[in-house]
Order: C-alpha cells, then structure tokens, then sequence
C-alpha cells in the first residue's frame, strides 16, 4: 500500500537537508568535546595523542613482522609435504624468490637443513636483483645454537647485522619436518629501518618523540636510526641504550627525578615523569612480546612545555573549524544536488523501461562517487540486455513479462490459439544467383515486411525458419478475435508483397511469391525447453495442421501463383462476414488421418 506521502518529497532537498544536518551535528558535536578537553583536560589530550601514536607503532611492527612468520611457514609446509625439494636449486630458488619479491621489508630467505648447509636468496638494496646463494654453516656455532632453539618450533631470533648493506635484521625461523623428522629450517631476515622511518614521519609535536626498544637495553628504531648510525657491528647489531646519542631516551631507566603518573590507559601501558636538565618529560609506553627473544618496548616521551602550545594549536584550528563548518553546509547542498541528479535520471529511465520505450531510453552517464556509477554501470548493462533480450525473444512476450513481472503467466497450458505459417515461394531460384550478404539482406527486408503486419494485428512472431515465418494469436493475452486478426495479417502482407513485387519489377528483379496457411484449434503453449534455455512457443497438431495448409498452396497452384492464403474450416467459420473465403474442397493433409476442408482467404488485389 502506497501512503499519501510516497513520492512527494525531492531527493536533492533530503540529501542537502540531511547532510548539512549531520555536518553541522557531527561537527558541533567534536568541537564541544573538543572545548570542553581544551579547557579541562589539555594534558590528557596530548598524551592521549601520544597514546595513539604508540598503538600506530605497535600495529606497524605487527604488519612489518608478521608476513615474515606466514612466509616462513608457508615454505616450510610446501618443503615439509614435499610440494618443492631444496635439492633442486632451480625449483626451490624460484619459490624462494617469489615469496622474497612479495614481502619487500624481507632481506633474505634460507633454508638450512639439519647438516646446517644452507640455499637462500637475498636483495641488493642497491639494485632490484635478487641473488641465489649456497653456504656452509657446520662451522657456525651461532647458526647451529639457533638450529637447535628452532627444533622446539617456529621462533624470533635475535637481531643479526649485516655489514654488506650496512642493515639490522630480525630473524623468523620455522621448523621443517617430514614424517615428524626434523630435516631442518626456513628462516626470514628482516629489515628493520622501516620502523625508524614509520615512527619519525609524523614529527614530535603532537606525537612525541617516539622509540621502540629491544628488550630494556637495545634501541631497534628511533629518528635519530633513519640514516646511518655508527658503531653497529656483528657483535652489536643494535646501538646501546645506555649511550645512545639521545640522552633523554638514554635515562629512561634511571630512577632519579623519576615519578609515576596516573593516567586513564589501557591495561599494558606504562607512563612516569622524568625530570632531567630543569625539564619534565612525560614517557608513555607499551612491552609487546612476541616478535624476539627480547621484549620490545615501544613508546615516546614529550616535555611539559608541549601542552601550552598544544591549547595555541586547538583554539586556531577551533576558529577554522567555525569556517570549515560554514563552507561544509554550502558544499553539503550542492553535494545533495549533485548526488540527487543521477538518481534523478535514473528514476525517469527506470520509469520509460516501466512504460515499454526500452529502444527511446538513453544510457546513464557515469558518476565520480562510486555507487551511484555502479548504478549508472548496471542500468546501463540491463538496458542493453533488455535491447538485445527484446531483439531475441518475440516483443509481445518480452512486454507481458515486463508487464506482469511473473514467470508463472508463461508457464504451459492448453488454450485456442490461432497459427500462421508463410513461406517464400521458390526461395531456391530466388536466392542462387545471389551471394550470401545478398541473402541476408534479401531475407531481413521480408522478414522486416511479415513482422510488421503481424504485429500490427496483435500477432506473436514465434520464430524463423529458413525463409519461414510461425506466428500466433492468442497467447500470451488472452483470444479475443484471433482468427479474424490473423486473417486481416495474411491480407496486409499480401498488399505489402505485391507493392514490394511492383518495386523489384521497376528495378529489374523478379517477383517474390508467398504461401501463407492459417489454422485454428487447441494447443499448448508456455514455456517449452531444458531449463536454462526456454522458449515461449505453441506445440500440438494446430501447429502441424496450420504448416500442412501453408505446404498444401504447392499442390493447389502447382502452376504457380504469386499469392496463397489457405485457411481451415476452423479458421473460416470463426470469421465474419467482412472476410471473403471461398471453399477449395476436402484434403487429405500429410501426417493426418481423414480429411480437412480447405477455404482461400481472398479479399486482397488479384484475388477479389
């Protein structure tokens, strides 16, 4: 049930309305919040932003770290169900190649099996190629220590450098075994610059200066590690904390001038004053484990002179905030204008596919927001299909679906119908002498001169067969005069064949003959076919008896004649007395026991 207010409200309006409602809630909302902690709470604010900063931290190592700990398990399955062989260094150096290239913070992968000989891959920085390596750690007490913590199962190990590249790695091991014997071990090496670069490119003020620790003593990532730090070697792949060129970092530890601070943060988070130097610094962190076997301890510090200008920072962008949310309700109208107008389009498309003008309905212009272009892209995709749909399947079904909308009003059932069969009259002669475009051209314009006649009487063109034509009356509508519309069809065409024959003549072509049968009787008609293939057709003995008649023109006008129109004593008593037809006698039709009395429809020129 439609209510009185369905359809009477513009969508522009209630677009522009409704965002500009929401743009000057959410945004009076946020800076209410916002004033009341500027005013009440600026401390809690910035460390709260300090907080945040950490969790980005924390995320970042996991994202970093843990395509690492898939990779590595992810080889030693495919090595373990003995999917690739690391005897086979071509095979297995291209798995290992492909899982380096798809994980870009991985320097190196290796597989070092239980004799500790080892094939690994690794990158230049230098250069975008990756190298196949093989080598012999039976001498390595390190590697071999490591080999044994690796048979407990999967593991980080400690950070290793690598003087070539001048980078730290961390190290994920994976045990491999086959049959539940360890055959050895996949192991990733990754880079841990990244971290610096991720943590220092937001700046200190609002989130501090930011650090992550390996274990309480091992600096992994800090700004001043974005480029080159000195003294890292293989026995100390990561600067000491407790001379780290940044001195506040350095005194993290130290329990002079330190107190601790009650801040509301979750479960994990540790905060403390540290006074140093006549200045507070205000330290935030959190210990994840997990990624080593040293805890890492990621955080920031920022001084208490930081909150004043924080206030300064808030209280202009407040006022700007007032002229944003100004220039956000003017933009907020033309944006509900501007989304409003294709589906203002859309609805007067959808409405002419309503009313049947599939072929006078324009395709919808696409749109920058992407929902209302999928819309514009599926529209247009149905359109199409309907064009194509309409061109395949006969008009009047294509108009009852679209119509009733029901595929139950096509379903099979018996009924009166009336069916006609024309067929082209020595189409063999006509047609040898032309080639095959010539053909098609030659049978389109008849078929184009049948359909409209048919059509124009309220007939179902059902399908084409060579240069036939099967068409009904009676289905899908309900009968309402069939045969006498059937008949007043078989009559156009015949003026339209002879107006197309004085045509051809004055252009040198020979004339076309046609022989149409007409027959009225019970069939079934529906849906016929295999699911997923139908067609809407008729069957039974009316179809056969209306192509008997057609067929039966050969036999009657064996000397030939330009038109025939044979119809059934079913058909001609049916009509009224505005149809001439004229008994032609009894014939026996083929396929069909006794006889069946033949009229000729006459009533058009040459035939009156």
């Amino acid at each position: 049930m439609i209510g009185r207010w369905h359809g009477k409200i513009p969508i522009a309006i209630t677009l522009a309305t409704a965002i500009g409602i929401l743009v000057l809630a959410a945004t009076g909302i946020v800076s209410a919040v916002a004033v009341w902690l500027a005013k009440n709470n600026t401390f809690d604010l910035l460390s709260a932003n300090v907080y945040q900063a950490i969790s980005a931290d924390v995320t970042q190592i996991e994202l970093h770290l843990r395509p690492a700990e898939h990779q590595t398990q992810f080889i030693a399955e495919k090595i373990a169900q003995g999917e690739i062989d690391p005897a086979k260094p071509d095979e297995f150096g291209l798995l290992l190649t492909g899982a380096l290239a798809a994980v870009p913070q991985i320097g190196a992968v290796l597989f070092i099996d239980k004799d500790l000989q080892s094939i690994s891959v690794g990158r230049d920085d230098q250069s975008t190629e990756i190298d196949l390596f093989t080598a012999d750690f039976s001498q390595d007490s390190i590697v071999r220590d490591n080999m044994a913590k690796v048979r407990k199962g999967p593991i980080w190990l400690k950070p290793i450098w690598r003087d070539r590249v001048q980078k730290t790695y961390l190290n994920r091991a994976h045990p491999v075994r086959r049959n539940g014997e360890f055959i050895g071990a996949v192991v990733s090496a990754v880079s841990v610059e990244q971290l610096s670069n991720f943590i220092s490119e937001k700046g200190f003020d609002t989130t501090g200066n930011r650090f992550i620790l390996y274990g309480r003593n091992q600096v992994l990532a800090h700004w001043l590690l974005m480029d080159e730090y000195p003294d890292r070697s293989d026995n100390q792949p990561l600067p000491s904390l407790d001379t780290f060129s940044d001195p506040v970092l350095a005194a993290i530890w130290q329990s002079q001038g330190r107190r601790e601070l009650p801040l509301d943060f979750p479960l994990g988070t540790d905060s403390f004053v540290l006074e140093m130097f006549d200045t507070e610094y205000v330290f935030l962190y959190k210990t994840l484990v997990g990624y080593g076997q040293q805890p890492m301890i990621v955080g920031a510090y920022f001084t208490a002179s930081d909150i004043p200008e924080e206030v300064r920072r808030f209280v202009a962008a407040l006022s700007a905030g007032g002229i944003v949310l100004l220039l956000s309700l003017i933009a907020a109208i033309i944006l509900g204008r501007r989304i409003a107008r294709p589906i203002v389009k859309f609805s007067a498309a959808a409405g002419r596919v309503r009313n049947l003008d599939v072929s006078k309905v324009e395709e919808l212009p696409g749109s920058i927001f992407r929902e209302l272009n999928d819309q514009s892209v599926a529209f247009n995709a149905m359109l199409r299909a309907l064009r194509w749909f309409e061109m395949y399947v006969p008009r009047k079904i294509v108009e009852h679906l679209i119509r009733h909308g029901d595929i139950q009003d096509t379903n099979s059932d018996a009924r009166e119908l009336t069916v006609m069969f024309t067929d082209v009259v020595g189409f063999s002669s006509i047609s040898e002498d032309m080639s095959a475009p010539e053909v098609a051209a030659f049978i389109n314009s008849h078929f184009s001169l049948i359909v409209s006649c048919i059509e124009a009487e309220g007939g179902t063109v059902d399908k084409f067969m060579g240069d036939a034509v099967m068409a009904f009356w009676g289905a899908p509508e309900l009968p309402s005069h069939d045969p006498e519309r059937a008949c007043r069809a078989a009559l156009a065409i015949a003026v339209a064949m002879q107006k197309d024959n004085k045509k051809r003549q004055l252009s040198g072509q020979p004339s076309v003959g046609i022989r149409i049968g007409i027959h009225t009787g019970i069939a079934t008609v529906g849906n016929i076919g295999a699911p997923g293939r139908l067609n809407y057709t008729i069957i039974g003995d009316t179809v056969n008896i209306g192509q008997r008649l057609e067929q039966l023109g050969k036999q009657v006008y064996s000397h030939g004649r330009e038109i025939s129109i044979l119809i059934s004593h079913e058909t001609a008593r049916k009509l009224s007395s505005e149809f001439k037809s004229v008994s032609i006698g009894n014939f026996k039709l083929k396929g069909r026991a006794g006889d069946i009395a033949v009229f000729e429809l006459g009533g058009y020129p040459g035939n009156e």
